[in-house]
């Protein structure tokens, strides 16, 4: 008879010596007479091996003795049972369920975590049902992905896995166990894509990344990828010089909200709610067609931007993001800027042919994306023609990439370079617009008429004082005569925001915080935090 490959002191068998409960004399099955005891005896009395019967208490013996702690320790394990009893991977939602329900206790109560690693581990021991050992090697797997176990058990849990290694699924165990001990535990359990990955034995699930210019980069997302990973990741296929700034958005129908660079990715997945909604309903096996989300790659704090030091980011991102700020009207620009600028990107758009501004029937349309909307009425269409025909005439040596050099060049100049836009409603003072409109940059807080674009007053953000109540905030600072209300709603080019181009109205000075603080609590740029940090302090310290 061969021996167990468990026999010496550091074996699997000998840590349940010193660790499990005694066995429950009313189970059967349960027994403790391994080749360590007194010889070898039926594989289904060993309390440290495979058993197809439910558990009467939990495993270790510190579990046990918590009633509460037992009572879902034997729950987990039905869990278990029930999980690796099915054949079939047609019904997804109920792996689903049954994963979810495993994990969502065991990350939320940390004393069954061991718990889990040992129950996993013990229907992996002398399990001679390939399908329910194959089963039982996915859920280890996620466990691996999501928490570490004990010192104590991870010598024994390592060395299992170690001897187990020719089982595919053991070495990617091994891997992600040891990652999660240097970066830490999942605070959501596993995702379905996760799940889905596993069952196919794929290792990791296929992204695909928007870029501002429309394009996409496709990468690899693993259990332990963060945020701040896969940016690295799209940053070296562009060939981008630097991270610094850039960040990843994840946009779900309408709403946009970017991935924290420390975040698990899969846990960010589950903590947005439109998407918490659709994980909890039916799921498909056809996930590319059903996973409602798409990841857009951008730029978000400007601060060290110098045109012209990283074509690879002009070219692909920066024009792009820039150019939705212009044509939205959110910059102060002249008549002869507009042409300037729209003969660039004509020639962006048209190369060195100047054909479409001669079909009149087409000129109305193409204008819509060369002018700023809010100049597009001040001259009909034939001027504008006019103008910037000739503009482009002049520029006949450029080519697109020029264009668009010179386009940003142009556009850096300017104050509200890179900036987020806002609407604001105050107290109807005289004095100021009526309609007026922040931008948030790296020089601070910037006023502005949000009709002909004039700043009223430009403040550092350690210049502002605020104060406020549940439903409005007020703003005081140097050069503002008066405390000015603000309810306050994004505009074009703001992300972090339930919409992409018109994000949502925020009546409350807890909803404004976010507005004033978004490039710290969201952005993680360490450059800007100390200027935002008192601003943002004071805000807190009037709620």
């Amino acid at each position: 008879m061969s021996m167990s490959p468990f026999c010496d002191v550091t074996t699997w068998e000998e840590f349940s010596y010193g660790h499990f409960r005694d066995p429950d004399p009313t189970t059967p099955d349960e027994g403790r007479t391994g080749c360590c005891a007194r010889g070898r005896t039926e594989k289904e009395q060993e309390i440290w091996s495979f058993s197809s019967k439910p558990l009467g208490k939990a495993l270790l013996r510190t579990v046990a003795a918590d009633r509460q702690l037992c009572q879902d320790a034997v729950t987990m394990f039905t869990d278990i049972l029930l999980y690796s009893a099915r054949k079939s991977l047609k019904d997804v939602s109920e792996d689903t369920r049954l994963v979810e329900h495993i994990f969502r206790q065991v990350i939320k109560r940390e004393s069954l975590q061991d718990e889990l690693y040992c129950q996993l581990v013990k229907q992996l021991t002398n399990n001679k049902k390939r399908s329910n050992e194959d089963r039982c090697w996915e859920l280890l797997w996620l466990c691996a992905g999501c928490f570490p176990c004990s010192q104590p058990l991870r010598f024994h849990v390592t060395s299992f896995l170690l001897h187990k290694r020719r089982s595919p699924l053991a070495r990617d165990c091994l891997l992600r166990l040891e990652r999660t001990v240097q970066l830490g535990n999942r605070r959501s359990p596993p995702h379905p894509l996760e799940l889905h990955t596993v069952q196919k034995k794929s290792g990791s699930w296929g992204q695909i990344v928007i870029l501002p210019d429309k394009s996409t980069v496709a990468i690899a997302v693993e259990s332990s990828s963060r945020g701040g990973d896969l940016c690295l990741d799209v940053t070296n296929k562009l060939g981008l010089k630097t991270i610094g700034g850039i960040s990843l958005y994840c946009r779900v129908a309408d709403k946009v909200v970017s991935i924290p660079h420390g975040e698990y990715y899969f846990d960010f997945l589950c903590s947005i709610r439109p998407l918490a909604e659709w994980l909890s309903s039916e799921v498909s096996s056809n996930w590319r067609e059903h996973a409602e989300y798409d990841l857009l790659f951008r730029r978000k704090v400007w601060t060290d931007v110098m045109v012209g030091e990283d074509s690879v980011a002009d070219m692909r991102m920066h024009f792009f993001q820039e150019l939705e700020s212009f044509l939205s009207g959110h910059h102060k620009c002249s008549k002869s800027e507009a042409v300037q600028l729209a003969a660039y990107l004509y020639r962006v758009r048209f190369g060195q042919a100047g054909f479409e501004l001669h079909d009149d029937k087409k000129t109305a349309e193409v204008l819509k994306d060369l002018i700023p909307r809010d100049l597009l009425q001040i001259e009909p269409p034939e001027h504008w023609k006019q103008d910037i025909v000739a503009t482009f005439n002049r520029h006949a040596g450029l080519n697109r990439d020029d264009a668009k050099l010179a386009f940003l060049r142009h556009v850096s100049t300017w104050p509200t370079f890179g900036s987020a836009f806002f609407h604001i409603e105050r107290h109807d003072y005289r004095k100021y617009p009526e309609k007026l409109m922040a931008a948030v940059n790296r020089r601070g807080l910037m006023f502005m008429d949000q009709n002909s674009k004039n700043t009223i007053v430009s403040l550092a953000f350690d210049e502002v004082e605020t104060s406020g109540d549940t439903r409005h905030l007020w703003v005081t600072g140097n050069g503002l005569e008066n405390t000015w209300q603000l309810t306050t709603s994004a505009v074009g080019g703001a992300y972090d925001s339930p919409t992409a181009t018109n994000p949502p109205s925020l009546h409350s000075l807890h909803n404004i915080l976010p507005i004033l603080y978004h490039m710290i609590h969201i952005w993680g740029d360490f450059e800007l935090s100390f200027s935002f940090f008192s601003l943002y302090r004071h805000l807190r310290s009037t709620t």
